[in-house]
């Protein structure tokens, strides 16, 4: 098999417009880079759409890699030391919101790179999946992808405009708990299943409208000099809180 030698081949320019938003909107693909990452995605039953690599490799299900220079890896690659192989998979969305477990819902999250580890977190407690309320950045961005390293294949993920996640907060048989700086309980409790935590944005916290659709708002002590915590962590902590035997 000779290798692409050409920035310019039709898949080469493809995968390589990925890193925008707008083409990933349009073609429905996002970009996932190196073999911990693709074999998380093999366990998880996905197919990639094209694989790309510097070495000869094996055929994944019907498609059929395709062999580049290193040269043109490092135009497809978004890290300073390109992976020898990459891939394109076909983007994820869960329809509804099954009420069982734990599930952790975010309003208008804007950091992939704190997404991503969110996403890695809920992964790790094998949370039931993650609700992206509002105006949310792209859990397809190839810098969230990367801060999953793989959990992106493992974790149900859900779009849901405000309103309607506040319908889904009325008809929730669990706990709905809500971190807040109006909190009155301490987050370390017992929380009843079906549990939904929902957690604020990076800049603002959670909003009033979100508040008021939670059943209980929880604070995070905060003894030392912070004012806050990075939302990743805290919802580290409230995650493995709500998940504890």
């Amino acid at each position: 098999m000779a290798a692409v030698l050409s920035p310019q081949n039709p898949t080469i320019k493809l995968i390589r417009s990925l890193s925008e938003k707008k083409f990933r909107q349009e073609t429905g693909l996002f970009v996932a880079e190196g073999w911990e990452m693709l074999e998380r995605a093999r366990k998880a039953g996905w197919v990639p759409q094209h694989l790309v690599s510097t070495e000869p490799i094996s055929p994944w299900g019907e498609t059929r890699p395709i062999l580049v220079t290193e040269k043109v890896m490092e135009g497809l690659s978004g890290q300073n030391n390109p992976h020898s192989v990459i891939a394109t998979f076909g983007q994820r969305y869960v329809g509804e919101v099954t009420p069982s477990g734990v599930w952790v819902a975010l309003e208008d999250m804007r950091d992939p790179g704190n997404l991503g580890t969110i996403i890695r977190t809920a992964d790790a407690v094998a949370a039931s999946g993650v609700i992206l309320v509002g105006q949310s950045c792209d859990p397809y961005s190839g810098d969230c992808v990367r801060a999953t390293t793989g959990s992106i294949f493992g974790v149900p993920l859900v779009r849901m405009e405000t309103a309607a996640f506040i319908g889904l907060c009325k008809l929730w048989s669990g706990d709905v708990v809500g971190t807040h700086l109006k909190g009155t309980e301490d987050f370390r409790r017992n929380y009843k299943s079906p549990t939904l935590l929902v957690m604020g944005s990076e800049r603002r916290g959670l909003s009033e409208e979100l508040a008021a659709a939670c059943k209980t708002l929880v604070r995070i002590p905060m003894p030392g000099g912070a004012e806050s915590l990075n939302v990743a962590t805290a919802t580290a902590l409230m995650l493995y809180e709500a998940v504890k035997p």
